[in-house]
């Protein structure tokens, strides 16, 4: 008895043994596979969420969906110019028209629409006659919080941010970024302080080669000395602390020096602008559009690698081999150097530069160009925004390349989470081109009622003045585009005053 005990005790401890060997055995190869795959492919778990392939290839699909189509509008009067936005031309002794392009209006540092003294305020970017990115200036038009009406006659434009370029900078000379400077591009406005004077301005510096993240703070009077409802005027001596932000730090973000040109077939961007502001508690960030660097393989043969910028293994199999086999292509090319990433850094309370962050999002292989990042907290989510391009995106759909799109994302977990696609693949809007009365450049605000979830989005319109605002509901990780009615161009606010729309028919 005792030694039949014995020898089952020997056949379960040598089965032990072997099942223990064998499972060894197994998590080796399963490691070493793993390690060979991720050097083969380039896998990244590292939290920062990809615009895919897929992703794109499903957005004709979804498109057609009413619930992402721009609303459409016949209106002839929602086409208007500013009425105050002109200047005068010395040379004929006549009025010329200051067009207006990107804008965003100034914000609490939660991202709702600041009151500063009675007023709400945009900034946009202006150049005289027609848009001209080579020579933009910040313009700031403002619109009395006590008019009853959204109207376009309501905003009065008041003057360029800066008379000169680099105007406020420390002891009036501009640093070597800020010596550079051929135009100002787009960015954000916020008020720290509701009984201050002074606003805080981030924009891109774009210069010969490249653009800088950059801010300066400045003063608004009222145009009577202590009648806050006479009107509203730039005090230019006052601006101060004009300096350079960011530039790239070559890990994260690439930087001109990494910069590898141009391809034979397409434009090669390099972007550190579109600089949002956002406050987190106590904690200062900028979000901003730029590319990936090292860390991310700047841009090349490593983008066609990587599984991760395809979405799925059927995706990838079939792309990869018809990328690298048609070389000589436009798709090619775009996809060899496409590399945008919406990047993030934290700022110190003087708003210089503390920590370089990860990008939230990047778009290796698939885009080279993700604009008008926008950041915001509702209802306990953080909710990043982008506006770009259709034929900036790596596709063979022909009709992709006639359209502009805003994508978004979504954190459960924090301004620094991980930020999930919304609806899926992305994709929250959609519009045609070319047509008359194009608009880009999309910006949603959230409200101060966290309860309403129909929230504003602005945008220009034909590059030369404020865009009819529209409605966007957000439900959680679903939007949808509310688009049977609009309201008044360069409408900040919903007042319940409304045009009739109906949804854009899709392109073909």
């Amino acid at each position: 008895m005792y030694n039949r005990l014995r020898k089952n005790k020997e056949q379960h401890s040598r089965k032990r043994k072997i099942i223990m060997i064998f499972m060894l055995f197994i998590i080796i190869i399963l490691g070493f596979c793993g390690y060979n795959l991720q050097e083969k492919y380039h896998f990244f778990g590292d939290g920062v969420t990809h615009v895919t392939i897929a992703d794109v290839d499903s957005f004709s699909t979804a498109s057609r969906k009413t619930s992402t189509k721009m609303p459409e509008f016949k209106q002839k009067s929602l086409l208007s110019d500013i009425p105050s936005s002109k200047y005068y031309n010395s040379a004929t002794g006549k009025e010329g028209k200051i067009a207006v392009w990107d804008s965003w209006p100034v914000q609490n540092p939660d991202g709702t629409v600041a009151n500063f003294h009675g007023y709400r305020i945009v900034i946009g970017l202006t150049s005289k006659d027609h848009r001209n990115d080579g020579d933009a200036h910040m313009g700031m038009y403002v619109q009395k919080i006590s008019d009853d009406s959204n109207d376009l006659s309501t905003w009065q434009y008041i003057g360029n941010v800066f008379n000169y370029y680099g105007e406020g900078a420390p002891n009036g000379k501009p640093d070597k970024y800020l010596q550079q400077i051929k135009g100002e591009w787009s960015g954000s406005t916020v008020m720290m302080d509701s009984k201050s004077n002074t606003l805080r301005v981030f924009y891109a510096n774009a210069m010969t080669k490249g653009q800088a993240l950059t801010t300066a703070q400045i003063t608004l009077d009222p145009k009577k000395s202590g009648d806050w409802n006479s009107g509203l005027t730039i005090n230019h001596s006052k601006t101060k602390d004009h300096k350079t932000v960011f530039v790239g730090d070559g890990y994260y973000y690439q930087t001109v020096s990494q910069n590898a040109g141009h391809a034979d077939k397409m434009s090669d961007e390099l972007a550190m602008r579109d600089p949002h502001f956002v406050a987190d508690g106590d904690k200062y960030y900028l979000v901003f559009e730029g590319n990936t660097g090292s860390k991310y393989h700047i841009q090349g043969k490593a983008n066609f690698m990587n599984y991760s910028n395809y979405g799925n293994w059927s995706t990838y199999k079939y792309m990869q081999k018809k990328l690298l086999d048609n070389k000589d292509t436009n798709l090619y090319g775009v996809s060899y150097y496409a590399n945008s990433a919406i990047g993030k850094i934290e700022l110190n309370s003087d708003f210089s530069l503390k920590k370089v962050l990860k990008p939230m999002v990047v778009a290796n292989l698939v885009n080279d160009e993700l604009e008008r990042v926008n950041l915001f907290q509702f209802r306990g989510k953080w909710y990043l925004f982008t506006t770009s391009w259709g034929a900036k995106f790596a596709s063979t759909t022909e009709s992709l390349s006639k359209n502009a799109y805003m994508l978004g994302y979504v954190s459960d977990n924090g301004i620094n989470g991980s930020y999930k696609k919304l609806n899926g693949n992305g994709l929250v809007l959609n519009t045609n081109l070319p047509k008359s009365g194009m608009t880009y450049a999309y910006l949603v605000i959230p409200n101060k009622n966290q309860k309403n979830n129909k929230l504003v989005v602005t945008s220009f319109e034909d590059s030369h003045t404020f865009a009819p605002s529209f409605l966007l509901e957000v439900n959680g990780h679903k939007t949808k585009v509310i688009n049977n009615k609009v309201l008044d161009q360069g409408a900040l606010v919903d007042n319940g005053h409304y045009y009739k729309a109906k949804p854009e028919s899709s392109n073909k």
